[in-house]
């Protein structure tokens, strides 16, 4: 449990009132206020789970909580930019969803990585393989 000590002139007492019943409000209602939080550890999660995958570098990566009112549902919406790292020959399907015979891919690793990391959502994961320039001349020749 947290303890927060907030030292208050005398004859303030209705400031501490105040102040009370914000800080109690705060704290019951911490899951809604720790949304930020959450959706930074995520992030930190598929910068993780995209370097450990290999096949991608991260470009960027947003989670953040949906406002749906899907019942029973936290909805965590990550929306994650790769870019293919050298030398991977898998294609941008293969990279994002994986084939039927290599199904441990970035949106099934991400998905899994965030259930495990015990944050109560439920994550949807969208991750767009980017290409460079130079590997779309090279794909077109």
């Amino acid at each position: 449990m947290r303890q927060i000590i907030i030292q208050v002139p005398r004859g303030n007492g209705k400031a501490v009132i105040a102040l009370a019943g914000l800080l109690t409000w705060q704290f019951s209602h911490s899951p809604n206020l720790q949304r930020s939080s959450l959706a930074q550890r995520a992030n930190a999660q598929v910068q993780k789970t995209v370097e450990q995958v290999g096949l991608a570098k991260l470009v960027e990566s947003n989670g953040r909580f949906t406002r749906s009112n899907i019942q029973g549902q936290d909805t965590l919406l990550s929306v994650v930019y790769v870019q293919r790292q050298p030398g991977v020959t898998a294609s941008s399907e293969e990279i994002r969803v994986g084939a039927a015979r290599r199904r441990h891919r970035l949106t099934q690793s991400i998905q899994s990585q965030l259930l495990k990391q015990d944050l109560n959502v439920t994550p949807l994961v969208d991750v767009n393989v980017l290409e460079t320039p130079a590997s779309k001349q090279q794909d077109h020749l």
